[in-house]
């Protein structure tokens, strides 16, 4: 009877369209499958494995398809919230990406602008653990923000 019961409850949770959060690129394909990648040397590791991901592979400009320059990057760390004794609460983390994609050095679509926010926890006793805190989250944020430009560039269609 245990067995009817999961198998009844698995049919009735494919049958409704329910599936499992991930990576299964269900917006498209890269309109190139060889990118070279250029610009800020921050974003070129989280944008490679983002492209690896998204079936497409990093490789020297003269073997590239295509190109993807990382125009600008800004980080910032701003008060988010504060206690009645004027102490810092938690801070905002604002990641701001811009980059364009170039096909024979031409642009190649609009422009990609990508701002990645968080929040995070502080407390003056804890400073030590709070900044390996940040350097994960900033590396997270990088991370999110490759993921989101690589999804913008499979809705290009090739030249």
């Amino acid at each position: 009877m245990k067995k009817i019961l999961i198998t009844v409850a698995a049919l009735m949770l494919t049958a409704c369209g329910f599936h499992l959060k991930g990576n299964n690129n269900l917006l498209g394909t890269l309109p190139y499958q060889s990118w070279y990648i250029g610009g800020v040397e921050s974003m070129q590791l989280p944008l490679e494995k983002a492209l690896l991901r998204a079936d497409g592979r990093r490789v020297s400009p003269s073997d590239a398809q295509a190109a993807i320059m990382i125009t600008d990057l800004q980080t910032r760390r701003d008060i988010y919230t504060i206690t009645r004794a004027a102490d810092i609460n938690e801070f905002l983390l604002i990641l701001r990406v811009e980059a364009q994609a170039a096909v024979d050095g031409k642009a190649f679509g609009a422009p990609i602008q990508v701002v990645v926010e968080r929040k995070m926890d502080f407390a003056d006793s804890e400073v030590l653990g709070k900044q390996e805190e940040e350097a994960t989250i900033w590396s997270e944020m990088r991370a999110d923000a490759a993921d989101q430009i690589v999804q913008r560039l499979m809705f290009l269609k090739a030249q």
